[in-house]
């Protein structure tokens, strides 16, 4: 009963941010937040989702979700120094405190 608790008090937080947050985008930030510096690439592996699903879904996260339309600015995307051509998916201060918070009310 516990967990059933705790999840759902997750949820109303998770709302309270965005009620229209899905499953896809927790999940996105939570497989950045467990190994930051991730590709891109290995989030969409991860997900088992298309390359545009991934990108929408990453920058849901991000300063910007699209063209004049904010993000949580939780994550950021920056080019992988080594090879330009793939993205590095890092977790912000800002994503740190909400992981932070997350991690809290499922009582770590």
């Amino acid at each position: 009963m516990q967990a059933i608790r705790r999840l759902r008090t997750l949820t109303r937080y998770l709302r309270s941010l965005d009620k229209s947050m899905t499953m896809f985008q927790i999940e996105a930030f939570l497989i950045v937040a467990d190994d930051p510096g991730i590709t891109m690439r290995d989030v969409e592996e991860r997900m088992g989702v298309a390359n545009a699903t991934t990108s929408r879904n990453i920058n849901y996260w991000c300063k910007w979700r699209r063209f004049e339309t904010p993000g949580m600015d939780f994550l950021s995307i920056d080019p992988d120094p080594r090879d330009r051509r793939y993205k590095i998916v890092t977790v912000t201060p800002k994503g740190e405190a909400f992981l932070s918070k997350v991690n809290e009310l499922m009582g770590d």
